[in-house]
C-alpha cells in the first residue's frame, strides 16, 4: 500500500501518540516505584528528565544524519522496535540503574521518529500544504500527552483490579510492572503495520512547487543570508525550549503536585490532568494551519507573531492555576494555559519544513529535539525536584517549584520568540 500521504501522517501519528504515552507512563507511577525500588524523588527526577532527555539529545543529530541520507522506514521500525522493548523490560527492573539504562534506549528509539517523520512529510506535501499535515503530526504529541495520563490512569485501574492474573508471564506482575507491560504492546503492532504497508517517497520532489511566500527557496531556506537563518533558529529553539522546560516540569510533577497537595489518586490525577491537554491537541492543529491560510490574505508572519500575544494569555492562566487551592478553578486554568502554552510549544517542528532547504530539514528537527531536551525535559523535570526538596519541603513544595520555573521562563521565551520573529517577519514580507 500506500502512497497516499495522509495514510502516512495518520500512521506518523499514532507512532507519536504512542511513543508519548511510553515516554510519560513513569509520572503517573511515581510513588509505587519509589516504594518499591527504595528511590527518591531527585532520582525519579532523573528517571523522567536526563536519563532520557541526554541520551535524546547526544543521539539526535546522528539519527538526523542518517535521516537526511538513508532508508527513512528501515530506521523508523527500528526506533520503534528498540522503544517499545524498553518501555516493556522497564516494567522488570529491578534497581534504579536498571530503569536509567532501559529509559536510555527508550531514548535512543524515539529519537528516530520525529525526524523521519518531518522529512517524510517534506517529500508527500507541497510546501504550501505543509503546515496542516506538520500541524496534525505535532498535534499528535499532545493528544499522547494526554493520553498518557487517561490511557496510564486506566492502566493503573486495570492493572490494580486483578483482572488480567490470567495472561501469561506479565498477568502475575506487580500493578506499576504490569501498567508498563500493558503500555508497550501497542508499538510492536504499529511497527508490524508499518512495516507492510508505509513506503517510502522520492527525496525531493515536492520542492519544485511554489512555496506559500511565491519565492524560490536558497540554501538558507526562506532567508537571504546565513546570519539571518542563525538568528532565527537560535533565538527560535531556545526560546521554546524555556517555554517547554516549564510545561515538562509541569507533565513530569503537576499528577504527583495534585496527589500529594489535593489528595486525590494516581489514577484521578491522570485523568485530571488529561483535561489540560485536551484542548491543546486543537489548538495546535488550528493555529499554524490558520496563521498560514492568512499568510495568503496579507499576513505573513502571523505563525511567529501569534506567540508574542498567547504566551503572555497562557503564562497568566498557568501561574493563577499554580497559585490557586481550589481543585476545580485550579484544573480549569491550567487546561486553558497548559493548552495555549503547548500550541506555541509546537512551533518549531511545524515551521521548519516552511522555512529550512529539504537537504538540512531532519538536522533541523533533531536541533529542535537537542535544545528541547537539553533544556526542557532535562532541567524542567529535574529542577522541579530539586527546588522543591531545597527551598519547598511540605505537600505544597512541588507547586511553589513550578511557580517560580515558570516566573523565569516565560518571560525569557517570550524575548527570544520576538528576537526570532524579527528576521522571519522580514524574509517573509521580503517574498510577497
Amino acid at each position: 500500500m500506500k502512497n497516499k500521504p495522509w495514510y502516512a501522517v495518520a500512521l506518523l501519528a499514532s507512532l507519536y501518540v504512542i511513543s508519548y504515552i511510553d515516554r510519560l507512563i513513569l509520572t503517573l507511577l511515581v510513588e509505587p516505584i519509589k516504594a518499591d525500588l527504595g528511590i527518591t524523588d531527585l532520582q525519579m527526577g532523573l528517571l523522567i528528565g536526563p536519563a532520557f532527555a541526554i541520551l535524546f539529545s547526544v543521539i539526535g543529530l546522528p539519527v538526523a544524519w542518517a535521516v537526511d541520507r538513508g532508508n527513512r522506514k528501515g530506521l523508523l521500525i527500528i526506533g520503534i522496535l528498540l522503544w517499545s522493548i524498553s518501555t516493556l523490560l522497564a516494567g522488570y527492573a529491578t534497581s534504579f540503574a536498571m530503569l536509567f539504562v532501559l529509559r536510555m534506549g527508550l531514548a535512543v528509539g524515539e529519537s528516530v521518529l520525529s525526524p523521519v517523520a518531518i522529512s517524510l512529510i517534506g517529500d508527500l506535501f507541497r510546501r504550501d500544504r505543509r503546515a496542516a499535515p506538520s500541524s496534525v503530526f505535532i498535534a499528535a504529541g499532545t493528544t499522547g500527552v494526554m493520553l498518557a495520563y487517561v490511557v496510564g490512569a486506566a492502566a493503573i485501574d486495570l492493572a490494580q483490579s486483578g483482572a488480567l492474573r490470567f495472561l501469561p508471564i506479565i498477568g502475575v506482575l506487580p500493578p506499576w510492572r504490569l501498567t508498563l507491560a500493558l503500555i508497550a504492546l501497542p508499538g510492536f503492532a504499529i511497527a508490524l503495520i508499518a512495516l507492510t504497508t508505509l513506503r517510502e517517497p522520492p527525496r525531493g520532489t515536492m520542492e519544485d512547487t511554489p512555496s506559500i511566500d511565491n519565492g524560490p527557496i536558497s540554501r538558507f531556506g526562506i532567508f537571504n543570508r546565513r546570519s539571518e537563518a542563525i538568528r532565527f533558529y537560535a533565538c527560535f529553539f531556545i526560546g521554546n525550549a524555556l517555554l517547554g522546560m516549564m510545561l515538562y516540569g509541569a507533565l513530569a510533577w503537576y499528577p504527583t503536585h495534585l496527589i500529594r497537595s489535593q489528595g486525590v489518586s494516581a489514577s484521578q490525577a491522570g485523568y485530571i490532568f488529561s483535561t489540560a491537554l485536551a484542548l491543546g491537541v486543537l489548538l495546535t492543529m488550528a493555529i499554524p494551519t490558520l496563521a498560514q491560510r492568512i499568510a495568503r490574505s496579507g499576513r505573513r508572519d502571523l505563525l511567529l507573531f501569534a506567540p508574542l500575544l498567547l504566551i503572555p494569555i497562557g503564562l497568566a492562566l498557568f501561574v493563577a492555576a499554580l497559585m490557586q487551592k481550589a481543585l476545580i478553578i485550579a484544573s480549569i486554568l491550567i487546561a486553558l494555559g497548559f493548552s495555549l502554552l503547548s500550541a506555541v510549544n509546537a512551533l518549531p517542528s511545524i515551521t521548519v519544513p516552511l522555512t529550512s532547504p529539504p537537504a538540512i530539514r531532519g538536522r533541523l528537527v533533531a536541533l529542535v529535539q537537542l535544545c528541547n531536551n537539553i533544556i526542557s525535559l532535562s532541567l524542567g523535570a529535574y529542577l522541579v525536584a530539586l527546588l522543591a526538596r531545597t527551598y519547598y519541603p511540605g505537600p505544597t513544595g512541588l507547586g511553589s517549584a513550578m511557580l517560580v520555573i515558570a516566573l523565569s521562563a516565560g518571560p525569557s521565551a517570550w524575548l527570544l520568540f520576538y528576537l526570532a520573529w524579527k528576521p522571519y517577519r522580514r524574509a517573509v514580507m521580503r517574498r510577497g
